[in-house]
């Protein structure tokens, strides 16, 4: 409590106009712009003189060449745990979201497809998904679909949805009644089995049962067969191009070091922690653990889907607006959370 009293409501309100306006402008705020902007019913002087206490404080800091002051981490860290008011997505842009991820929750990746890009636009910050591994779906089907003339797609599907969908080749004299006769024969295998309980026999003895159209039943298998190995957690990165806007990043070395980092999905998932919950949590600059991301935030929550914690937030600047990225990434929680529990996933 001793933290939350340091500060009276004038020193919180002359806060707060700072941040907001450091944050829409990326340059350093003079006490003559806070009483301007932010009608405040003192004088210029004596918002100097509080703004030299936050500065004391360590709430503010002085760019050096700069009168004006900008928040330090710590000020944003205050104005975060104590002062924050999330802001939500406007009612149209959710019903739009809730309406594309009903029409699309039969195929897994397409949400999360959906979901990573409304997170990137609503903020203009990039989004981060980590798909947890799908460990206990029960095989429901399979179907082999023709596409080009000698190229068919396989669709393996889960009590989830499509969880794998690969190209394969087919010679060119097969017909689509006999891609469907092969389909029919993985079902009366595999149906009703979860994933987990499929064994390499399983697919030996499917081999074994049916000589003929051996290259499309391999390349099928083989397809199934990359269900049951252990897998890595997927990652959906989106609108990593939106760090290039951002002033802070105009320093290319500095740009490299951060657009790596959405290069190895190793990383993104090194920066959030392992055990999260659907609470939204927030991370400002220096708490970050990876020495490339020191300089970002991330805001970051955890969702789950069959019994699985996913996570999903965005990175950006320290400078970020986060009352916006907060807000979205809370109402997207909730939205995947509804639909979900509704279609009896969670």
């Amino acid at each position: 409590m001793g933290e939350i009293m340091s500060l009276t409501d004038r020193q919180r309100r002359i806060l707060e106009s700072i941040i907001k306006d450091y944050v829409s402008t990326a340059e350093p705020v003079g006490s003559r712009a806070v009483v301007k902007k932010h009608g405040l019913k003192i004088s210029a002087a004596t918002v100097r003189n509080e703004m030299a206490d936050l500065e004391e404080m360590g709430y503010l800091e002085q760019p050096h060449t700069s009168a004006g002051r900008i928040p330090s981490e710590k000020g944003f860290r205050f104005y975060v745990d104590f002062m924050m008011e999330n802001e939500t997505p406007s009612d149209e842009q959710m019903v739009q979201l809730h309406q594309a991820l009903e029409d699309r929750m039969e195929d897994w990746s397409d949400v999360v497809q959906r979901v990573g890009q409304f997170l990137s636009q609503v903020t203009n910050y990039a989004s981060f998904i980590i798909v947890p591994t799908v460990k206990l779906s029960q095989f429901h089907s399979l179907q082999i679909i023709p596409m080009q003339e000698d190229q068919a797609i396989v669709l393996v599907v889960t009590d989830i949805g499509i969880i794998l969908h690969r190209r394969i080749t087919i010679p060119l004299s097969m017909h689509p009644e006999e891609l469907k006769l092969i389909g029919d024969l993985f079902n009366r295998a595999l149906r009703g089995k979860n994933l987990h309980e499929i064994k390499s026999g399983d697919l030996m003895a499917l081999r074994d049962e049916i000589k003929t159209r051996r290259k499309v039943i391999d390349e099928a298998l083989e397809a199934i067969d990359t269900l049951l190995d252990p897998q890595e957690d997927r990652v959906v990165i989106t609108g990593a191009l939106n760090i290039i806007k951002e002033p802070e990043f105009k320093d290319l070395d500095k740009l490299r070091r951060v657009l790596t980092i959405f290069e190895e999905d190793d990383q993104i998932k090194d920066i959030v922690p392992d055990h999260i919950g659907e609470e939204v949590a927030i991370r400002i600059g220096q708490e970050n653990k990876l020495e490339d991301i020191k300089e970002m935030s991330l805001v970051f929550a955890g969702y789950k889907t069959t019994g699985e914690m996913g996570k999903m937030g965005v990175i950006g600047p320290v400078r970020m607006e986060y009352w916006k990225a907060a807000g979205t990434v809370e109402s997207v929680g909730l939205i995947i959370d509804e639909i979900l529990e509704r279609r009896g996933l969670k």
